[in-house]
């Protein structure tokens, strides 16, 4: 006969399993946010590069500007283990800079072009001279020089009327390659840079990315002045106030 004054037989408890490691990310949220926003206004000041030069923020200082936010995206990506495969990144940077490097030189051929068809008529009034082509220069010495050399040239190419680019989309071709290569974010505008780079800290890095975002929004904020209602669009794309002027 069972016995009915036994205690209730417990089942054993599921194995609780263990809970994922958190990560802690790179940046803090602050410094996220800090970081997006200088990746906003880098991005607007590189579509008004030409407008900004005129406030001293020259095609360097942008390169510089735009190394400092891939170096801090690039330390976000890799401690949230999002980072691209570097070597495969540096290789596609690679080719599109041989790529535009050969646009360059082609524009460069048209440009000598030009100058020895108008040169055979025997007529000086119609010469051509082919200064300002950087002709006989290193082009791509430096990351900095190749982005700078393309700018000069294609701004040539399009005032110029030059052989094979009379058309604004056989310009328009060579603009993409420049944007392709100005937007990979493998690499920095030069190995000393780098380092540099890659020695700050993290609220070092993001204090630098601050400074040069301000300094690119202010000038913006003179060039782009809330009192005049068509200015709105670029302000908002500077990350400006509408109704009133930036403070400090």
């Amino acid at each position: 006969m069972p016995d009915n004054n036994l205690p209730p037989v417990t089942p054993p408890a599921a194995p609780v399993e263990p809970a994922a490691p958190r990560h802690r990310g790179y940046f803090n949220r602050a410094q996220l946010d800090d970081l997006e926003l200088a990746e906003t206004v880098c991005a607007a000041a590189e579509a008004h590069s030409a407008d900004l030069a005129a406030r001293d923020l020259d095609a360097k200082f942008l390169t510089d500007f735009a190394a400092a936010a891939a170096e801090a995206r690039g330390r976000a990506a890799e401690a949230a283990s999002e980072a691209e495969d570097a070597a495969a990144a540096t290789l596609q940077t690679s080719e599109d800079a041989k790529k535009l490097l050969t646009a360059l030189h082609a524009i460069q051929s048209a440009a000598k072009q030009k100058h020895q068809m108008l040169e055979a008529d025997g007529d000086p009034a119609t010469n051509f001279s082919t200064d300002g082509f950087l002709i006989g220069t290193t082009l791509n010495r430096s990351r900095t020089l190749l982005l700078q050399s393309a700018v000069t040239l294609i701004a040539r190419a399009r005032t110029d009327e030059l052989p094979g680019y009379n058309t604004p989309a056989a310009i328009d071709a060579v603009e993409a390659l420049h944007t392709k290569y100005r937007g990979q974010k493998a690499i920095q505008a030069d190995a000393a840079r780098d380092k540099e780079l890659a020695r700050l800290n993290r609220d070092d890095l993001i204090a630098l990315l601050n400074a040069r975002r301000s300094a690119t929004q202010h000038a913006a904020d003179a060039l782009w002045p809330p009192s005049e209602e068509p200015n709105r669009p670029t302000r908002k794309l500077f990350a400006l106030p509408l109704t009133r002027s930036l403070g400090l």
